[in-house]
């Protein structure tokens, strides 16, 4: 076979920028500590990293929204941690009023302490986040979510939750409608409310209970006595069952029927009543602002005197029932963010997972490169010697 001195000069040429390509390639792989260098060098390979890298983008992304939502839970939570002490210092307060001892001045006083704490429970309620949100507004964020009015409180927000993907299967509620935490509390006991007409003359100081299978009526208790020295008598009605129960009254005796048990002492008047009707939803600001108003008003009379006394009874059963509720709300909170951090913990070892993957087909493996690259070196100086002496093998070199 004959092979002309150009082909064989071509030849050793082309060898040699071959292994310049591949010392050079190699060389490009050390510093970007990458295997690969363009897709072409291995398509199913830069395939799979684009996914990876979708994977890792999309990750990321909940670990931001992870983020934002542990800053809004824990804002929604101290938010309800500061409203329970609020309610628990009105109770306090309540208590402390319904002595005795106190004067209409200390009641005054005490009321007027409640008053201000009325305003901090709103403030709360209309607490912002860092965007400048109302947290409590639903998706009306720009509005305040509860304004004091002539007649009590409004909400001005709506129902909308704010959810947050957190990670591919799972959402979380990070904004809760302030009309389900600040307007979920029944008043009295949960179930019945004792009311004391105005019109009663006499001073009779009233508790009551009633059990959870309590029958839910709208009842009034009535006190009768035919003439001055007769027994006193009771009638207890209920708005749907009719008569219920009569009977003789005596101081300290209970009047139990249909699962409610109202313990009655001091003196009752002829046409006396009291009613036992089926608790209603309240939001907590007009139940605070009640004691207040209530307590700033002076008694000047015993049947005065003993109605604030069975109000300020009923008071604290309905501040307890608003302190359980905020409770049951922080609970509903803390779970979210139970479930969160253990979602962070998930994502943070998915992508641990997703880096390890890219790496694998990816980073360079540094001891085999320098090793290729010495031989690669080797290989062309080898290259290049076996050039020169192709070089110097010409016809017309050996002539002359």
């Amino acid at each position: 076979m004959r092979i002309s001195s150009i082909e064989q000069f071509q030849q050793g040429i082309d060898s040699i920028l071959d292994q310049q390509a591949r010392l050079n390639r190699t060389q490009q792989q050390l510093a970007t500590g990458k295997n690969l260098l363009s897709p072409s060098d291995d398509p199913a390979a830069a395939a799979q990293l684009l996914t990876l890298s979708s994977l890792k983008a999309r990750n990321e992304q909940y670990d931001r929204n992870a983020a934002g939502a542990q800053n809004e839970l824990e804002l929604q939570e101290s938010v309800l941690a500061s409203s329970g002490n609020v309610l628990q210092r009105v109770r306090e307060l309540v208590i402390q009023a319904n002595n005795a001892a106190q004067s209409n001045e200390s009641r005054a006083a005490i009321g007027d302490e409640i008053n201000n704490l009325a305003d901090e429970l709103l403030q709360l309620a209309n607490t912002k986040s860092a965007s400048g949100e109302d947290i409590f507004s639903g998706y009306n964020s720009r509005t305040p979510a509860f304004t004091r009015t002539g007649t009590g409180f409004e909400f001005g927000g709506d129902q909308g939750q704010r959810l947050l993907q957190v990670s591919e299967d799972t959402q979380l509620s990070v904004r809760d409608s302030g009309q389900d935490i600040f307007e979920g509390m029944t008043v009295g006991d949960g179930r019945f409310l004792l009311q004391s007409p105005a019109t009663n003359t006499g001073s009779a100081l009233l508790k009551m209970s009633s059990t959870t299978d309590a029958i839910p009526d709208d009842y009034t208790v009535t006190f009768s006595q035919a003439a001055p020295g007769d027994p006193v008598l009771y009638s207890v009605v209920g708005a749907q069952g009719g008569a219920i129960a009569t009977g003789t009254y005596e101081s300290g005796a209970a009047i139990t029927f249909k699962g409610i048990t109202l313990e009655v002492e001091g003196t009752v008047e002829n046409g006396d009543s009291y009613g036992v009707a089926q608790s209603a939803r309240q939001n907590i600001f007009q139940s605070v602002q009640a004691i207040a108003d209530l307590l700033l008003s002076p008694t000047n009379t015993s049947g005065a005197a003993s109605k604030r006394t069975n109000d300020l009874g009923q008071a604290i059963g309905t501040l307890d029932q608003g302190l359980e509720h905020l409770q049951g709300r922080r609970t509903i909170v803390g779970n979210r963010l139970q479930t969160l951090e253990n979602r962070i913990e998930k994502n943070i070892d998915e992508q641990l997972r997703l880096e390890r993957q890219v790496s694998e087909i990816q980073d360079l493996d540094f001891a085999e490169a320098v090793s290729r690259l010495n031989l690669q070196s080797t290989a062309l100086q080898a290259a290049q010697q076996a050039y020169v002496k192709i070089q110097g093998l010409s016809l017309f070199t050996f002539l002359r």
